[in-house]
């Protein structure tokens, strides 16, 4: 059942008026009431976690003071991410591992209080985004039809929940040979632009199925696994190329019809290796479009911690983290752009990125380098921050912020300010940080009387 907590009664004073009033002509001298203050149209809306529950609470502001769940919130899905449907709803997405995902969608009532509008359940998840009237989710799994020799192919698999009326569909392509060169793919991001659609391909080896149906896409046949091995989402069979013969290559494919059954366009450079971070079986985002519709894509070079063993050759990448970019209304990448980002500032590796405003991003590197990178996989430590000015291709660091920190999860940016869920491990309560980007300085605003903090968006109040 959800569970309500509701805004502490608003005290209203009432003027009392006194004295005679009298008139000496016929015009009407009534006193007027005071107008009623005016209810806010917007608010912040925050996911925010005590204990095993999950709560949204609203704020006018987050720039400062302090808000509690207690009193203030509402009881909802514990989600594994947040997504802002533009000013109307915010969905709540749950990864649930291999299996089936949940999700719904909430609104702020005529009283600004954070109510369910639908639930839904879909395949698992891998990547989300949004596309006109749906959250879109989208995952690589196995086809229900085999081949002559047994061997199931696989498939993209997507999910279009509806943020108007609440209805659902599933679609699926196939993800084998998506680009031509025999591997099947991931999509990593979901971003609506220039009334287009723009994902990241991730290229990830050569199944059975390819293997089996098209031995000349094989490169080497060393590559191919002679036994089983791997763990968790890195666990692959005797019979394949678990991971791709090509990690220096980016592709963005780039739909215009609205849906992922028509033929992208496919975008490709040599510049930068696959644009995604990437946390075991998650594909996390890392390609943003601006206020101007120019699409950057970044890349942390992930290709370089693909390192052959004794029992498992792999083709290892070069390229280090890198940004490039596709200009707003153009299909190819610019060929006049280009940033090493690993010869900026620290001289460090991305691990995450985010849209800020104007030409600002903010990223997420690898602390210790390259070497943390490839060596210490998903234990590296990625706390550093820094913006990027992708006008002037220059780097600031993240000043400002306390020791100890963690990121809640997806940072919000606002008229040339990015807000920063900060989560704390020295008893304090997680708050927002503003980090100006132009200055890269972070101030302290909002503390949230919580365990955690997740995200946050603004909503409107719905009238």
């Amino acid at each position: 059942m959800k569970k309500k907590f509701y805004f502490g009664a608003v005290a209203a004073s009432l003027l009392t008026i006194a004295g005679t009033i009298t008139s000496c002509s016929s015009d009407n001298n009534d006193p007027q009431l005071p107008d009623e203050p005016q209810k806010a149209q917007s608010l912040y809306v925050i996911p925010a976690i005590v204990g095993d529950a999950s709560y949204l609470i609203t704020s006018e502001t987050l720039d400062a003071g302090e808000i509690s769940v207690e009193g203030k919130g509402t009881e909802v899905l514990s989600a594994t991410y947040w997504v802002y449907k533009g000013l109307d709803n915010v969905f709540a997405l749950v990864y649930n591992k291999g299996g089936a995902g949940t999700g719904a969608s909430y609104y702020l009532d005529k009283n600004g209080n954070p109510t369910e509008k639908y639930s839904y359940t879909y395949n698992r998840i891998t990547t989300y985004g949004t596309w006109g009237e749906n959250v879109i989710t989208a995952s690589t799994g196995n086809s229900s039809q085999a081949d002559e020799y047994g061997n199931y192919p696989q498939v993209l698999l997507f999910n279009y929940l509806n943020a108007k009326d609440g209805t659902q569909k599933e679609s699926s392509i196939l993800a084998e040979d998506f680009l031509g060169n025999g591997e099947k793919v991931h999509f990593a991001g979901i971003v609506e632009a220039n009334n287009k659609l723009y994902t990241s391909v991730i290229p990830g080896g050569m199944s059975l199925y390819a293997i089996a149906n098209m031995p000349e896409k094989v490169t080497d046949q060393s590559l191919i696994t002679k036994e089983a091995g791997g763990s968790g989402s890195g666990a692959y069979t005797a019979g394949v190329i678990p991971s791709t013969q090509y990690p220096d290559h980016a592709y963005i494919a780039i739909y215009s019809s609205g849906s992922f059954d028509e033929k992208p366009i496919i975008a490709h450079t040599d510049k930068i290796g696959f644009a995604c971070g990437r946390s075991r079986s998650q594909y996390y985002q890392t390609i943003w479009a601006t206020n101007d519709g120019d699409l950057y894509v970044f890349s942390p070079g992930y290709g370089r911690t693909f390192l052959s063993t004794p029992e498992l050759k792999k083709t290892t990448g070069t390229l280090p983290s890198g940004v490039v970019r596709i200009k707003a209304g153009a299909t190819t990448f610019d060929e006049d752009y280009y940033v090493n980002i690993e010869e900026l500032g620290n001289k460090n590796p991305i691990y995450r990125c985010w849209y800020i405003d104007e030409d600002y991003f903010l990223l997420q590197l690898y602390k210790n380098g390259a070497e943390s990178m490839i060596n210490d996989g998903t234990s590296a430590d990625v706390s550093e921050l820094a913006i990027f000015d992708a006008k002037n291709k220059s780097l600031k660091p993240v000043t400002g912020l306390p020791e100890n920190i963690s990121l809640g999860g997806e940072p919000y940016g606002e008229d040339g300010a990015v807000y920063i869920p900060i989560n704390v491990t020295t008893g304090d309560y997680p708050a927002f940080y503003r980090v100006d980007a132009h200055t890269g300085e972070a101030v302290k605003g909002l503390t949230v009387k919580a365990e955690s903090i997740k995200t946050v968006g603004k909503l409107n109040v719905q009238k």
